[in-house]
């Protein structure tokens, strides 16, 4: 007769602890993907928010007044038609997107939403005083609502190609160390001046 088999604590204790490891790689997963489909969520709505913006100012010569950012009340609204048909909300705290303008409102706006990945190229995290506004923006074209990271367009930017060799780069495509802004010596690809002690390097947004 056949003796019947069975699994020892440790085959049972390996098993379960597998089964813990697959749950807990299936979580992180899950999580990841939601912050990346939140993440294109906020960059989704303030990019159509920029648009509607724009669609607006350019009717009334003026930005949306700031009283339509400020309530609970205003997420879903159609404060925004015909520009947009939904006034978009962040998701997650179910208030409206961080608005900012000039004293005049009607010069420039910055709109701030929370994005979760610090390895996008446009994390940033944009504070006022001690108030953390978001860590992804837009504006009104005419200003940068990422200085420190997106430099003055109408700068030249150069970094040390080699020691004591200079050449412009693109600021928005790549950061470059060491570099410098709008240095003179350096007015000509390959020019020559004293800020390049070592070579330097580049990496792409």
């Amino acid at each position: 007769m056949l003796k019947k088999s069975a699994f020892t604590l440790i085959e049972v204790l390996v098993v379960v602890a597998i089964l813990a490891l697959l749950t807990l790689a299936a979580i992180v997963s899950f999580g990841g993907s939601r912050d990346k489909a939140d993440d294109s969520r906020v960059k989704s709505d303030l990019d159509r928010l920029k648009i509607a913006f724009e669609d607006y100012y350019s009717d009334h010569n003026c930005y949306p007044p700031l009283e339509w950012f400020d309530s609970t009340a205003d997420c879903g609204s159609d404060h925004l038609q015909p520009y947009l048909n939904v006034m978009p909300c962040n998701r997650k705290t179910g208030l409206p997107y961080t608005l900012r303008k000039d004293a005049t409102g009607c010069t420039w706006f910055k709109l701030y939403g929370t994005i979760t990945n610090p390895a996008d190229p446009k994390y940033y995290s944009f504070t006022e005083g001690s108030t953390l506004l978001g860590t992804y923006a837009v504006s009104s074209s005419n200003i940068n609502p990422y200085p420190d990271l997106y430099p003055n367009p109408d700068s030249t930017y150069y970094y040390c190609i080699g020691i004591s060799t200079c050449t412009d780069f693109n600021p928005s495509t790549k950061t470059c160390t060491p570099s410098w802004e709008n240095a003179p010596e350096c007015d000509r690809v390959g020019g020559s001046g004293p800020f390049c002690q070592t070579a330097g390097s580049c990496t792409p947004l």
